[in-house]
């Protein structure tokens, strides 16, 4: 399947509890990722993850899914090439 470029911006508005899952499956989609900017927001409890990814479709909506389901975490994902 054809691979494309997609940008992931990623609000964990309950970093205490959601942060960590985050990041596993962050970890786990590694290989998809090419640049991951993370802005944590201290004072204010959230944070905010910047991501490139380059994959396929199915690959896309699994990351993204999967992201998705986590309690306080709010994801979208925009097309770029």
């Amino acid at each position: 399947m054809e691979q494309h470029y997609y940008v992931v911006n990623i609000l964990v508005s309950d970093r205490e509890n959601a942060y960590n899952s985050v990041n596993e499956l962050l970890h786990q989609f590694a290989k998809l990722i090419k640049l991951r900017i993370g802005y944590p927001v201290d004072e204010e409890g959230f944070a905010i993850v910047f991501v490139v990814v380059k994959a396929t479709n199915d690959e896309m909506g699994s990351f993204s899914g999967r992201l998705g389901k986590i309690k306080g975490v709010k994801v979208k994902s925009i097309l770029v090439k």
